[in-house]
């Protein structure tokens, strides 16, 4: 499944200098592939996990393959803010207040599409969805979280 994100726009919210300083675990100034799977590519797959859990627990709900299967600007700005925040936190570290409020502004216009319904930009909305796959996802969701 596509992601909403790159590592590249992931890299460039960070900054290099920042992107390094949260993935570059051993220091040596650049960043190998385990590094990169360890505090990026998994940002982006949970930031991914979170844009579905809000998308899919809508009502009526969003059909998170519909939203991964093409560029999104609205979904792939919320994955950027989601993914940098992971890769910041990622091993209890403290994150810089920019950061920190775009994840924040990310996570409450997230629960306006879920608990409000409010609309994500240049979406339909799945009207076919099958109130038993909503169940489930929520259940395996709550998992993860």
């Amino acid at each position: 499944m596509a992601e909403y994100c790159t590592a590249t726009q992931v890299r460039n919210r960070l900054k290099v200098a920042g992107y390094l300083n949260v993935a570059d675990d051993d220091d040596d100034g650049a960043l190998s592939a385990t590094e990169l799977a360890a505090s990026i590519t998994t940002g982006i797959a949970w930031a991914g996990g979170k844009i579905d859990y809000y998308a899919i627990n809508r009502s009526p709900a969003y059909d998170s393959a519909t939203l991964r299967s093409g560029p999104n600007s609205w979904c792939s700005q919320r994955a950027i803010d989601l993914a940098a925040w992971h890769a910041c936190t990622n091993g209890g570290r403290d994150c810089p207040d920019s950061i920190q409020t775009a994840y924040d502004a990310a996570i409450e216009e997230l629960k306006g599409v879920m608990d409000d319904g409010n609309v994500i930009p240049d979406t339909t909305i799945n009207s076919d969805f099958n109130a038993n796959s909503h169940e489930v996802y929520f259940l395996q969701s709550e998992m993860l979280t």
